[in-house]
């Protein structure tokens, strides 16, 4: 009667589920966007939240360039209107030549206050014949001057400022670009309406600019097209991880498939197969968007490895339920077991601060445990005693390895497990060496790398990755503070330490600056060489202003370097080619609200500190499994089954080192992953089961995770391929070493309980 119960609520439980979880994702799917921005997983500094709010407020992500070349200018021009006057495209065009009548115009209200560095030290030190002689030089050459210049401010310091700051460029501005006459070149600047990580947005965004760059491309077609911004990069990566997710999971799922029809023939293990994969996979994508509001879509890429795991419970069920239903019974502890220690490895890796292994960790255990729930549900039920038919030659097979690994002498393999772990360990710690870099996450090809470093080099905007930030309670003491620091900054570039910089307050000085410029020329008004100098023009003395140029009215592209933070305001100075020195570094420290950031440094040093605490949670692990095997196994059978794990872990990191070159934080993880799988191995391999069935299952199993994760190995996201090729080699020695197991199992089993 019991019997028949379970047999009917099981299923419907299990149906009922599934059609939640499945209207859940439904639901919830088309309104989520899967982010693909390498910094919103990359492992955050969080002794400073300010910087982190920094970063994320950093608006270069929206920007595009273009850069036309290869042509005559008449052409670059035509096709330049081209795309700027195109209806179909979700960005606002940069106008240089409005925003020079703005800043004019600024500068032109403001007259009197607004002077260079150089011209403020000659009014501090009374320099005024010089500063008179200046502006004679302007008065006599052809350059038009501002308007009401002579008579607001007759020396034409604002003038002298307004020469000064379009005078490094090599660049002419025009209304809706820039020129270049040698060579022949025409550069655009936008700014994306639109988020460039949404990625459907994105996609739609650039479909479109494709189509306008490929019409420009048939018309004229001797123009060179270089692209320059984080939408190119996004889409690029947001397509490669689609696909890698639908190859590699597509390839993985059908080519167990054809593995379960070759050993079985039969339809049926592909329909249980199909059940426990779809659960499985559901349930860790509704975890996913439970648990975290923009998935991203790498983290999707690795979890496509559910199948290679979800899969063996299928095995292990269906050869178990195959037997009857006394030795599934007998098979479910060892399986519960299994699913036990690898969620405990994934849920170590929600402990790190890293949202990207959070993801994965949550889809994964979702995923496993709906995996198991499956098996243990629906086998019972759906497989009847002897259903399954194994394939003859598959059996013979199975047959003649079981003789191979039983011929083992099991005092040899004690003393050769117990040298090779010894060696393996002493050759890990001496050649490993492990190199964190963002890098890693690059998925972006050549051909773009180089037309952004060709954008940039020819704009001359290779901004380092590494600035300086002011901070200060106001935007007024931020640029006051900056001011202080931008002297510094000359003298270093003076020295070569620095190429150049780009600093706000080159460009808006300070109020209270602004304030000591005209209180220093009403001083100057009054010196004879001023005087005169007024007299030959017949000009009057001009009067105070009261105007004063602030962030408020202010209207400047480079005022997305002033950024609001949450606690205080803070200034981005931006280096060229920068080699500052420890010693130039104390130097910039020295002075109050001043940092120095190096975004990058930074996080490959959060990535270290990740790499000692996995190298922790490893050797914690290995541990952890001895004590839990000598406790269900026995102390000999414990060892032994620890032994594996550690030959398995060692010589896969090793092999990692000796094809890669390095290691990473990925080759890491995977070593977790692998001492799961390899610890579900030695479970199965030291339980009372039949040892023909547990070959079968195991070897399979470990065919079929080996598939997963050495498919990944051929991925272009460097994380993602050491991730999935160490699973691959430590997997695969696992499976080679864990049937000599049973050489030592059939001689303790009779002294110990077994699960």
């Amino acid at each position: 009667m019991l019997t028949k119960m379970r047999s009917l609520i099981s299923p419907i439980a299990w149906l009922t589920c599934i059609l939640a979880l499945l209207t859940y994702v439904v639901i919830e799917l088309p309104s989520r966007q899967f982010n693909s921005s390498i910094t919103a997983i990359l492992p955050q500094n969080a002794d400073k939240p300010w910087q982190q709010e920094l970063m994320q407020q950093n608006a270069s992500s929206s920007h595009i360039s273009l850069l036309f070349t290869g042509a005559s200018l008449s052409e670059l021009r035509q096709a330049a209107t081209l795309i700027t006057k195109s209806d179909s495209l979700a960005i606002h065009w940069y106008q240089p030549g409005e925003v020079m009548q703005n800043l004019q115009a600024q500068y032109e209200q403001h007259q009197g206050v607004i002077a260079t560095s150089n011209a403020i030290d000659k009014l501090r030190q009374g320099q005024y014949q010089s500063l008179v002689d200046e502006a004679w030089r302007r008065l006599l050459s052809p350059a038009p001057l501002l308007t009401n210049a002579l008579i607001k401010d007759p020396l034409l310091l604002t003038q002298q400022f307004m020469e000064e700051q379009g005078a490094s460029s090599t660049w002419q501005l025009r209304q809706a670009w820039f020129e270049l006459e040698n060579p022949k070149a025409i550069l655009l600047h936008a700014k994306l309406t639109i988020d460039p990580f949404d990625n459907s947005q994105a996609k739609a965004v650039h479909g479109a600019l494709d189509n306008v760059l490929t019409q420009i491309q048939n018309s004229y077609p001797h123009i060179e097209i270089n692209c320059s911004g984080s939408l190119f990069h996004a889409v690029i990566a947001a397509n490669s991880a689609s696909f890698e997710m639908q190859f590699y999971g597509g390839l993985s799922f059908v080519a167990i498939l054809l593995l379960m029809v070759l050993c079985f023939y039969s339809l049926k293990p592909l329909l249980l197969a199909t059940l426990v994969l779809s659960f499985a996979s559901i349930s860790g994508l509704a975890a996913v968007l439970f648990f975290i509001p923009s998935p991203h879509i790498l983290a999707l890429v690795f979890a496509t490895t559910l199948i290679g795991i979800a899969i063996d419970y299928s095995f292990h069920g269906m050869l178990g339920a195959n037997k009857g239903a006394v030795y599934f019974k007998k098979m479910m502890p060892s399986l519960t077991l299994g699913l036990l220690t690898t969620l405990l490895g994934y849920l170590t890796l929600t402990l790190l601060p890293f949202s990207l292994l959070n993801q994965v960790a949550i889809f994964m255990c979702a995923g496993l445990t709906a995996a198991f729930l499956s098996v243990w549900l629906l086998f019972p039920i759906l497989v009847k005693t002897n259903s399954l038919q194994n394939h003859a030659l598959l059996g013979l097979a199975f047959s003649q390895v079981v003789g191979f690994y039983n011929k083992a002498s099991a005092k040899v393999l004690s003393i050769t497990g117990v040298a090779i772990s010894i060696l393996a360990l002493a050759l890990l710690y001496k050649d490993a060496n492990f190199v964190n870099d963002v890098r890693l996450f690059n998925q972006s090809p050549k051909s773009l790398i180089s037309q952004e470093q060709k954008v940039r080099s020819l704009s001359n905007q290779l901004w380092d990755s590494r600035f300086v930030v002011i901070t200060g309670e106001t935007p007024e003491l931020v640029l006051e503070n900056e001011q202080e620091i931008v002297h510094l900054l000359h003298a270093f570039k003076q020295q070569g330490v620095i190429e150049d910089y780009q600093a706000l307050s080159n460009q808006l000085p300070a109020v209270s600056k602004q304030n000591e410029v005209q209180a220093l020329l009403a001083k100057a008004y009054q010196s004879s060489e001023v005087q005169a100098y007024l007299a030959q023009l017949q000009l009057s003395t001009p009067l105070p202003t009261s105007l004063r140029l602030t962030p408020d009215n202010f209207a400047s592209p480079m005022l997305s370097q002033l950024l609001s933070l949450k606690d205080t305001h803070a200034s981005v100075i931006l280096l060229q080619n920068a080699a500052l020195l420890d010693e130039h570094i104390l130097q910039l420290s020295l002075h109050n609200h001043v940092h120095w950031l190096d975004p990058l440094a930074q996080t490959n040093d959060v990535f270290s500190k990740l790499t000692s605490q996995l190298v922790f949670w490893l050797g914690l692990a290995a541990l952890v499994t001895l004590c839990l095997m000598v406790w269900r196994r026995g102390l000999k059978l414990g060892f032994a089954v620890t032994l594996t794990l550690v030959i398995s872990l060692c010589l896969s990191l090793l092999i990692s080192q000796y094809i890669q070159q390095q290691l990473n934080i990925f080759n890491l993880v995977a070593a977790l992953l692998v001492l799961a799988l390899a610890l579900d191995f030695g479970i199965f391999f030291t339980a009372k089961l039949s040892n023909a069935d547990v070959y079968q299952a195991v070897l399979l199993s470990a065919f079929t995770s080996c598939l997963a994760f050495g498919l990944l190995g051929f991925s272009n996201t460097p994380a993602v391929a050491s991730f999935g090729f160490t699973v691959f080699c430590g997997v695969a020695l696992a499976a080679l070493l864990a049937p000599f197991l049973t050489v030592l199992t059939e001689k303790e089993s009779d002294k110990h309980g077994t699960l």
